[in-house]
């Protein structure tokens, strides 16, 4: 049966805990297997806190920043502190967000934190240093993935966080070891997502669910897709012919799980933004045989 092979290819996503930039890049060769084997199970695995490395150029928000993100930050979508403030820069969309800061101001260096925690404990226990609340008194940091890093160049401590949606918030209550900070959140991160429609599928037997696009990022969630499996060439193809690839970064960016009763889900993030979209994009989605499958959406 289909639903037994797959249970035999379940596999638990490779977590990166918090690390130095030169520690966090995986080589390209070495995620490509992780990719093909972060296959998982619904109904046997819990992934939550799960992150995967970048094998891009160190972002402005660290090298577990997506290459979506930085296109958001090369196009302005991105806020800087007040003068004096122990926050250096942050960004927040309803898919991801970064912040750095400032070590001096701070007081408190990644080599400190790693003093009164564990190396391997430190992602578990963020939230007993450090609390970042929306207007809503809702914790941004809740049940979504964190990393951490450190930039040996400037010394900026930088958090990387994703969600499938974050609340957005017109301030941000940051409360770091008892160190306070309200930020005004600009009004251009007040943004809507961009909902994307089936125009027509190659494979009738999959299920298109959803497509939505961000600043920083482009979603998409199927079902009922048997067969279908990771491959180097999926990618989403805008109207003049650019692809863009997984940000194959974290529990949010991309799964293939079954559910009791044999459904099979995919969804998957990709690194395209709002900055680069066109109104019709092609999905490249690939089987278990090699067979592409045809995604046609437009706005």
């Amino acid at each position: 049966m289909y639903s037994k092979e797959i249970y035999n290819k379940v596999k638990m996503k490779i977590a990166i805990s918090i690390v130095n930039e030169e520690d966090i890049v995986m080589k390209k060769s070495k995620l490509n297997i992780v990719k093909k084997l972060a296959i998982t199970s619904c109904a046997l695995l819990s992934t939550a806190g799960v992150v995967f490395a970048t094998t891009q150029i160190i972002n402005k928000f660290g090298p577990n920043s997506s290459d979506g993100a930085q296109k958001a930050v090369d196009n302005g979508y991105i806020s800087y502190s007040k003068e004096n403030s122990i926050v250096d820069s942050f960004m927040l969309d309803n898919y991801n967000f970064y912040i750095t800061f400032n070590e001096d101001r701070l007081g408190m260096s990644l080599n400190d934190i790693f003093q009164n925690y564990e190396r391997s404990d430190v992602g578990e226990r963020v939230k007993e240093y450090l609390i970042i609340k929306n207007e809503n008194d809702e914790e941004v940091f809740s049940n979504i993935n964190t990393a951490y890093g450190l930039s040996e160049k400037d010394g900026k401590i930088f958090y990387t966080a994703t969600a499938k949606e974050f609340p957005i918030s017109k301030k941000l209550y940051i409360d770091f070891a008892g160190r306070k900070e309200i930020l005004d959140v600009p009004e251009n991160m007040q943004n809507d997502i961009i909902q994307y429609k089936l125009k027509s599928i190659s494979d009738e037997n999959w299920k298109f669910e959803s497509a939505s696009l961000s600043n920083t990022a482009f979603k998409i969630f199927l079902i009922n897709c048997n067969d279908i499996a990771w491959n180097d060439n999926e990618c989403i193809e805008t109207s003049n012919g650019t692809r863009y690839y997984p940000a194959q970064r974290s529990d949010g960016d991309g799964g293939i799980s079954i559910e009791e009763g044999g459904v099979v889900k995919y969804y998957n993030t990709f690194n395209l933004t709002k900055f680069d979209a066109t109104d019709v994009l092609i999905v490249h989605l690939f089987k278990n045989n090699g067979d592409e499958v045809f995604i046609e959406l437009e706005r």
